[in-house]
């Protein structure tokens, strides 16, 4: 049953598709990435390649650590109650997916999990702090400590103005209890762990790290243009990772949502893939199809509290839309698929053309194993919660969120 089995491994890692390099027992750097959708990468040389196909399948072998994913194309629904904390919403859906698995989100060999946050759009468009607040609290009735658990987002700035890392004048330098990691402060990139790809760096985006970071020396000369180094903490420290992301139309994405958070927001060096839609689906699926970086990332929210369907990426308060709505799944192509439809939904009713053709990455994704993007292989599950009542405001207040449904929502057509 062994040998069986390691040659299926091997037939799948001779099939499978990456751009990564790697370290080998901390002495050898190899590559093991080939062409795909134009990436360009380096080519195996002295011998190496069954060597490292090898490596590939035992790892693959020996992979029973890690938490079983929900099947694609499964994505769950929570209500969310008026004035919600989230708490109840997350705890259902956490142990919608826990039945459905047979097994608990416990601590594993490693103790550890990440929250991989979205705070690109601004202070009015990111993961609500809310939602991470309860995520902590049902980790925490999971076995996890609060010194247990990491939230990383890319850039330092953006997690201040939403409000999840603190001040640099505040001496608390955590989120209720737990470590925040700005990835551009450069502590949580590996050297020898990078995407590679021809195009220029975003120099602008990277001011130290590609030009003067303490790395450098180790990276052979001219070739950092063409590196996007990978979140080490996700990759190494943690037993699995959550992404929570948020959903808006992004001029070279078409979507900017549960893909994107978990790749072009997620590595270094990402906005030189923004020049076209060609460049930015490409590396979104190619990112996203990295093993070490996918086989830990369990399941992905995507709150409807607030996403805006047109003028993104970035915050504007005119498109943007709120409906009582959760979204977890596995599947971040599914997830995708359904804030496409979502907002092409906002965009005909507002009289604004729809995003077309299809964003690029979904079927590019797709191709890849990583999800499925048509509609009708979707199926979503909705929960059925009963939330505790809570006072409503006086008139003179500002009205709830949630309290009745806008003549606009009435408007689109139900799943």
């Amino acid at each position: 049953m062994k040998s069986i089995r390691l040659r299926v491994a091997l037939n799948m890692a001779e099939n499978f598709v990456q751009c990564v390099h790697r370290r080998i027992h901390n002495e050898v750097e190899v590559s093991l990435s080939r062409q795909v959708y134009g990436c360009q990468v380096d080519r195996l040389r002295h011998g190496l390649s069954y060597v490292i196909l090898m490596l590939c399948a035992v790892s693959m072998v020996g992979a029973a650590d890690l938490v079983k994913k929900a099947p694609l194309g499964l994505v769950w629904e929570a209500p969310l109650a008026y004035q919600t904390d989230y708490y109840t919403e997350v705890e259902a859906l956490l142990s919608a997916y826990e039945t459905s698995q047979g097994e608990q989100l416990v601590p594993g060999e490693r103790g550890r999990v990440g929250l991989k946050v979205n705070t690109r759009g601004g202070a009015g468009l990111s993961t609500p702090p809310e939602l991470l607040r309860a995520m902590i609290a049902s980790l925490e009735s999971r076995g996890f400590g609060r010194n247990d658990i990491y939230i990383v987002d890319y850039s330092a700035h953006s997690l201040r103005s939403a409000g999840i890392m603190p001040s640099l004048s505040s001496p608390n330098k955590r989120f209720n209890g737990v470590r925040v990691l700005a990835l551009d402060s450069e502590k949580y990139y590996d050297p020898e762990w990078f995407y590679d790809s021809p195009l220029p760096a975003a120099y602008q985006q990277e001011p130290r790290l590609m030009l003067e970071g303490r790395n450098r020396d180790s990276l052979k000369e001219g070739d950092e243009a063409r590196k996007s180094f990978l979140p080490e903490p996700l990759l190494f420290e943690v037993d699995f990772w959550i992404n929570f992301a948020v959903g808006v139309d992004d001029p070279a994405l078409g979507v900017d949502g549960a893909l994107a958070s978990a790749t072009l927001w997620n590595v270094s060096n990402s906005r030189r893939f923004l020049v076209n839609q060609a460049t930015a689906s490409a590396a979104v699926a190619e990112i996203a199809a990295i093993p070490e970086l996918a086989e830990r990332l369990v399941l992905n929210f995507v709150s409807l509290e607030a996403y805006q369907f047109i003028g993104g990426p970035f915050f504007n308060a005119i498109y943007t839309r709120s409906e009582p709505r959760l979204w977890m799944s596995s599947d971040p192509v599914a997830l995708d698929r359904l804030l496409y439809d979502r907002i092409n939904h906002m965009r005909r009713l507002e009289g604004f053309p729809e995003i077309d053709p299809l964003p690029r990455q979904l079927p590019f994704a797709t191709s890849l194993g990583l999800g499925v993007h048509e509609r009708s292989s979707i199926q979503i599950n909705k929960l059925e919660l009963t939330h505790p009542e809570k006072e409503r405001p006086r008139e003179t207040r500002e009205p709830p969120k949630f309290e009745q449904a806008p003549d606009w929502l009435k408007k689109i057509t139900p799943w």
